[in-house]
């Protein structure tokens, strides 16, 4: 990914000169759906931002500049939690992700959902990408088929949609719901296995 630190100015002004005057408006006049949907829609645009710098910096960086996003990130979740307004943060990963390209398939009989695709991968969550709406804070159920682990079920609630802006359907991203010791056994396997 080429210009990181147009990436990383970009992400400060997000932060400092969109994101911190929208909270204290939201503060000082309230929640509306007007600002509700500004403040949505930038947390992802946070978000995605975030999630490509970190993925760049995976591969390289410098010291200087992983210290810039860590502090950013900082700021960014210091002034969320220290508003008074209930908003939902944009994930902040526990574990490293693995950008994964498979098609997966809805398990549940019921699901209507086409064209799921696996676009990363960890041991907290995925980001897919789906041709139908799924809704947020719904459960999706699906499988991974690998030659060596069998099926993996994946099991979590989507926590935000969007649509895609260079193709039809959506991205989606889902946090992991519980996973008993032998799915989450196999599931490291396969990470493991897929980033050696």
């Amino acid at each position: 990914m080429g210009g990181t630190k147009e990436n990383l100015d970009l992400l400060e002004q997000k932060i400092k000169f969109a994101l911190r005057p929208l909270i204290n408006t939201i503060k000082t006049s309230g929640m509306n759906r007007e600002r509700k949907s500004q403040l949505d829609t930038l947390l992802l645009e946070i978000s995605d931002l975030q999630h490509n710098l970190e993925t760049h910096f995976e591969q390289e960086g410098s010291t200087e500049d992983k210290i810039r996003l860590t502090s950013l990130v900082d700021y960014l979740y210091s002034l969320i939690k220290g508003a008074s307004v209930k908003v939902q943060l944009p994930e902040r990963r526990q574990y490293p992700r693995s950008d994964i390209q498979v098609d997966v398939q809805p398990t549940d009989e019921t699901s209507k959902a086409k064209g799921i695709r696996i676009l990363n991968l960890s041991m907290g969550g995925m980001r897919l990408h789906s041709l139908s709406e799924l809704k947020v804070g719904s459960v999706v159920n699906t499988k991974l088929n690998s030659s060596r682990h069998g099926i993996i079920l994946l099991r979590g609630e989507v926590l935000w949609l969007r649509p895609k802006q260079d193709g039809e359907g959506y991205i989606v991203g889902v946090h992991f719901l519980p996973m008993d010791g032998d799915e989450e056994k196999t599931l490291t396997g396969f990470l493991e296995e897929w980033n050696t």
